[in-house]
């Protein structure tokens, strides 16, 4: 290979990087951080599925508290603040609200008359189209003189994806210069050191685009992303260092540094692929289940495997 292919390579690969950190990491948003634990050919998923077909969605997406220190839910200022905030809420986002004034019941109210929350239902055919139905409107809900507080199902499901984003990269910033002392603490090289820690950031990006991508044709559940970062990382510096100790060797016992990169390509490379391989057959054969959240886990697993195990 001329020098001129290499350079032609290693560009492609740059972009194909690049593309998976900005794209790839957008997976995130995407994710179904809820639900995915009942088979979706269940006799009780289908009982379910029709009960929202003929009555709709039997809870509230939204959940939004509304309190005062000195006024009760009989003001008439406190009601005006309530539901002129609710009623100005665009109905692209908001199919429909409840609150005591329209019900009518006095659960909506609290022991001591000074709290209410009113129930809000989000445009949106899935999770991730709700949340950002919410992110839309999520600015609009405080009421003017109360205090606001909002909770429920799309608000508790946007904080954990963005938790998980969040302790994700906290992670790997922290964890990554870590690995990169110890790896070099036993190579002693820093281009030794880095090769593994290169091969798993490439493969947790590599990972996250086939993830997104996924997630355009089926729900894909956010613990496929836990499998993702501990594979990724976990098996690139365990056939990382396994590769690079081999490729040592075989620098006192070949004549040339392309034949010792054959022959370690030939032994641990054949060893890698074929234990990564078995990895990513094990981890599949998850997707064949019907639930979401194991199905997520296949997906999750054998990417970063495929990614891995592939020393070519």
């Amino acid at each position: 290979m001329g020098i001129f292919e290499i350079l032609l390579f290693l560009v492609i690969a740059l972009i194909a990087v690049a593309f998976a950190a900005a794209w790839g990491t957008g997976v995130f948003g995407r994710l179904q951080s809820s639900g995915g634990f009942t088979p979706p050919d269940s006799q009780s998923q289908q009982a379910a599925n029709l009960a929202a077909a003929a009555f709709g969605r039997d809870s509230g997406d939204v959940v939004v508290l509304y309190s005062s220190p000195d006024r009760t839910v009989r003001s008439p200022g406190f009601r005006s603040a309530v539901t002129g905030t609710l009623a100005a809420l665009p109905h692209s986002q908001v199919l429909s609200y409840e609150t005591y004034w329209s019900t009518g019941s006095p659960g909506f109210v609290s022991a001591s008359g000074r709290e209410t929350y009113a129930v809000v239902e989000l445009a949106g055919s899935d999770d991730a189209a709700r949340i950002t139905s919410f992110d839309a409107i999520s600015g609009r809900l405080a009421a003017p003189g109360l205090t606001t507080q909002t909770g429920g199902l799309i608000p508790t499901e946007q904080a954990i994806n963005k938790q998980v984003t969040s302790d994700i990269g906290r992670a790997e910033g922290f964890s990554m210069p870590v690995l990169l002392i110890v790896m070099l603490v036993i190579f002693g090289s820093l281009a030794a050191a880095s090769l593994p820690l290169a091969i798993g950031g490439i493969a947790i990006l590599g990972s996250f685009t086939a993830l997104r991508l996924l997630t355009l044709a089926t729900p894909v559940s956010i613990y496929s992303v836990n499998i993702t970062t501990i594979l990724g990382l976990g098996l690139a510096i365990d056939y990382g260092l396994f590769m690079v100790s081999r490729f040592r060797e075989e620098l006192h016992r070949q004549a040339t540094t392309a034949d010792a990169v054959a022959r370690t390509v030939a032994t641990a490379g054949r060893t890698v692929a074929v234990s990564g391989s078995t990895v990513a057959l094990a981890l599949a054969s998850l997707m064949l289940f019907p639930e979401t959240f194991l199905r997520s886990m296949g997906y999750g697993g054998w990417r970063p495997c495929w990614w891995t195990c592939s020393p070519r």
